[in-house]
């Protein structure tokens, strides 16, 4: 289940940020503090409000925090295009709830926003970051070294012929 971030996700969301591998895979900073977590949600509600982007956090049933995050932030320049971003406690790599989330955001982009497409990019390392983003008809457009914290990264872009491939009763390319 997706929903809107609350007071109450920021416990889980301080575990998950502080998780050291989680985070440099992210290519987040470690937070020093839980306060860093009251400002990760306030930065949250005020990019909805400013139409910059939308966050949902990732709730399973039977578990009382929210095991990660997706992101669809928008651009300035180009109001049809969206970057996804997603985080999953690390409890939870490997199971395909990341994969369920991003499905129903990509779902959520192209039928409800109409966008023409949604670009991602992730640590050249991530490798089941990689591999989801293959899973869903992603193609790779560029390797870059991001200039914060010198890691090999890759940018994907996903169009919304494919991508509405990707919802159910449709086939992944």
């Amino acid at each position: 289940m997706l929903r809107a971030p609350s007071e109450q996700d920021i416990p889980a969301w301080f575990a998950r940020a502080t998780d050291i591998e989680s985070a440099s895979l992210a290519g987040d900073p470690v937070p020093d503090d839980i306060g860093a977590g009251e400002r990760w949600l306030a930065r949250s509600r005020q990019r909805f409000a400013d139409g910059e982007a939308i966050q949902w956090c990732i709730d399973q049933a039977g578990v009382s925090d929210a095991i990660g995050t997706v992101t669809l932030s928008f651009s300035e320049a180009d109001a049809k295009s969206a970057a996804l971003g997603f985080v999953l406690a690390r409890a939870y790599w490997g199971r395909g709830l990341g994969s369920e989330a991003v499905r129903e955001v990509l779902r959520f982009a192209f039928e409800t926003l109409e966008l023409a497409q949604v670009t991602a990019e992730a640590a050249a390392r991530n490798l089941a970051s990689l591999r989801m983003l293959t899973k869903f008809g992603f193609r790779h457009v560029e390797s870059f070294v991001d200039p914060s914290d010198d890691e090999p990264c890759q940018r994907f872009v996903l169009d919304a012929g494919i991508g509405l491939r990707l919802l159910p009763g449709g086939e992944a390319p």
